[in-house]
């Protein structure tokens, strides 16, 4: 039996699940810890926490179909028996996908993000149309507001493929800088999209591409 420390871990988050926020999760995480009765390691001070990261924040209402976070652990364990004790603690809508170990280290580092997106028929040809545009563009200035503030940026380094493939579907893959990224519904409101958002369209992130 081999036995490790720290822990990488894929998972999904989907269904209800989907629409809690990223502290949320942190704490079902924790609570599903607890129940499985995996011995995490916490850091030290005066608020000591659980030593949970997750590669990469996943924004309100999207759905992670193969997401990353790292453990480590207070005492060695066989990662296979890490990741039978919390598929049996995981409520619905959080699946445990895989569990391995990894050197110490740097956490993960992601550096690209694929998601998709359904299209209804009525607005497929203009999003084609739209798609096409912005593919072809080696520019795109995209205004981001914020509350306090307006920030503008070149949308279009940050988009590295995209396609709408003959079934409807949306499917694009981001460039993830450490130093500032885009958001994947940014890429959706340039391609004059996001109001499926506010009519039920779900967004899906269907995979964290991590550096080597």
């Amino acid at each position: 039996m081999t036995t490790a420390s720290r822990l990488r871990l894929r998972f999904a988050k989907c269904g209800d699940l989907r629409l809690i926020s990223h502290h949320d999760l942190l704490r079902c995480l924790e609570r599903m810890l607890r129940r499985a009765s995996i011995p995490i390691a916490h850091s030290q001070g005066f608020n000591p926490r659980p030593k949970v990261v997750f590669a990469q924040a996943l924004g309100l209402g999207i759905a992670g179909m193969r997401e990353v976070v790292d453990l480590e652990l207070a005492e060695p364990m066989d990662p296979a028996e890490v990741f039978r004790r919390l598929c049996a603690a995981a409520p619905p809508g959080f699946d445990w996908l895989e569990c391995e170990a990894i050197a110490p280290g740097r956490a993960a580092r992601v550096q690209a993000a694929e998601y998709s997106m359904n299209v209804p028929d009525a607005r497929r040809q203009d999003a084609l149309s739209a798609l096409t545009r912005l593919c072809e563009r080696s520019h795109w200035p995209y205004t981001r507001h914020r509350p306090d503030r307006t920030v503008e940026f070149d949308l279009r380094p940050f988009l590295l493929a995209a396609e709408l493939d003959p079934l409807g579907v949306l499917r694009f893959r981001m460039k993830i800088d450490p130093s500032g990224s885009a958001r994947p519904e940014e890429v959706i409101d340039a391609l004059g999209l996001r109001d499926l958002l506010a009519q039920g369209a779900v967004l899906v992130r269907e995979e964290v591409e991590l550096a080597p």
